[in-house]
């Protein structure tokens, strides 16, 4: 069965982000569940202001629904999820189901870095199929490929790095193929846009 993750981005208040931040690590490590929280380095809409985003990861949809019911079973977990959104302007949260998961990082790979790529297409399974395809001929650590359940029309991307210098190395890659890559990519695509957001824990 396949896995997937749950994102839980939140927009702090003005003079909250330090504190929404360290709620959400908190409560990542609390849980015992695994997954990393990061915060947006870039954001599409400037108007939006920055964003604390937690992904929380799972083997199957099974595991994740148990944590949802978990979540709806315990009035601790609420209060905890009340307190820290009471610090922000907007909590959004997504189920994200995997095509393919990030492949290829060793144990000793410390990721500080992630971009989000997110792709609108109407005819979602010809990009998803394009995206495979691509990904198959990389080398090294390669992203993960996932299609959000509440957005018909979108799929998502997300690589990751160690340091901003990687990072740079693979989005300025003017090679023959990865100029191929991209202009494929973008021909599939009705809409494209990228984040990049700096990873503060990583737990499990």
């Amino acid at each position: 069965m396949s896995g997937g993750i749950i994102n839980i981005m939140r927009r702090p208040l003005e003079g909250q982000s330090k504190n929404v931040l360290k709620a959400a690590i908190n409560t990542l490590e609390q849980r015992s569940v695994r997954g990393n929280v990061a915060s947006s380095l870039t954001t599409p809409d400037p108007a939006t202001g920055g964003n604390v985003m937690t992904t929380i990861n799972h083997d199957s949809l099974s595991s994740m629904e148990d944590q949802i019911r978990a979540f709806g079973d315990s009035e601790e977990i609420q209060d905890s999820w009340d307190q820290t959104a009471a610090m922000c302007k907007s909590v959004t949260t997504a189920i994200l189901e995997y095509e393919a998961p990030v492949e290829g990082a060793s144990e000793a790979f410390q990721p500080k870095y992630m971009v989000s790529i997110f792709l609108k297409r109407g005819m979602r399974q010809e990009l998803i199929d394009a995206m495979l395809k691509i990904r198959s001929g990389m080398s090294g650590i390669k992203p993960s490929i996932l299609k959000p359940l509440g957005m018909i029309n979108r799929v998502r991307i997300t690589a990751v790095y160690e340091n901003l210098e990687d990072l740079s190395t693979a989005l300025n890659n003017q090679s023959p193929e990865a100029q191929t890559q991209r202009a494929k990519m973008i021909d599939l695509t009705d809409s494209y846009f990228r984040t990049i957001s700096r990873i503060h824990d990583l737990y499990g």
